[in-house]
């Protein structure tokens, strides 16, 4: 009799570990999407927009291969809250979202007939996708209001 409170007590431990344990990993993936989201587009606005370059970009992040690429140049502050609703309480989730301001853009092509990237600075609007957990991770689509020219 004594047996079936011990185990009771001990299915409630395993539970309660395995729900911990789940939480840990949804809150590693979420951290993870954004950490590469900032990682692989996101360039620090200390930095003047003009002193980035694509081709030590590219290569710096990782990116060497691909033909093309975009990075914001944005504070961290407003990547995070892209995808607050407009009441601050809630998130967008699963969705697409406008950026409200526009956003320096520096865009990446590679050119095979001159064997480096090619770069594209503009203002723009940029929709972002919101993943599941309310964080940005990726860039979707833009809208050019006005190219920057160094």
């Amino acid at each position: 009799v004594a047996l079936v409170p011990a185990m009771a007590s001990s299915l409630k431990s395993w539970g309660t570990l395995l729900l911990l344990l789940g939480l840990r990993y949804s809150l590693l993936a979420q951290s993870t999407s954004r950490r590469a989201f900032m990682e692989y587009h996101h360039l620090n606005p200390n930095r003047a927009f003009s002193a980035y370059r694509c081709d030590e970009l590219m290569t710096d992040k990782g990116l060497k291969p691909k033909i093309s690429h975009l990075f914001v140049h944005m504070s961290w502050y407003r990547v995070e809250h892209v995808c607050i609703s407009n009441n601050f309480k809630d998130r967008y989730k699963n969705s697409y979202v406008w950026a409200q301001m526009p956003i320096k853009v520096l865009q990446c092509h590679w050119d095979n007939y001159i064997s480096r990237y090619i770069e594209t600075r503009s203002y723009n609007y940029v929709l972002f996708h919101c993943n599941a957990h309310g964080h940005v991770d990726s860039i979707e689509d833009m809208k050019m209001l006005e190219p920057i020219f160094d």
